[in-house]
């Protein structure tokens, strides 16, 4: 009768490294989803329930969809040319509502969020939309 040998609790002596005897991947059989072989179906689903992770194609992607290029608030007074900033003249399409402006500028872009147009107001400046 072969009898494995118990693994031991205490980790002296030089051969065990301060306790880490089993510490490679080999210990636990792999790294990751290795050693599934032809029956990781049930398996795979359910560790990506447990980890909420989603597989497959979800939703639609809108191929005619354009980036827009947005410059914040903050950033408006360095561009200003005797108190107006043209941001299509820059490469800009919108304005973000992100700092704080002092100067009273006049605006000029495609479109401006909610904040960033108050924000532009409330300096005494305009908003303009191209």
């Amino acid at each position: 009768m072969i009898r494995r040998r118990k693994k031991s609790t205490k980790k002296r002596g030089r051969e065990s490294h301060s306790g880490l005897r089993r510490r490679g991947a080999g210990n636990r059989g792999g790294r990751g989803m290795a050693g599934m072989g032809k029956k990781t179906g049930s398996q795979k689903k359910t560790r990506n329930l447990a980890k909420k992770i989603k597989l497959g194609h979800q939703g639609f992607t809108n191929p005619t969809r354009k980036k827009q290029k947005i410059i914040n608030v903050r950033d408006l007074e360095k561009h200003a040319v005797k108190s107006e900033v043209n941001t299509k003249k820059l490469g800009y399409d919108k304005v973000g509502g992100k700092g704080e402006l002092k100067a009273n500028l006049k605006v000029i872009a495609k479109s401006f969020t909610k904040k960033a147009e108050t924000k532009i107001k409330k300096a005494k400046g305009q908003a303009v939309v191209i």
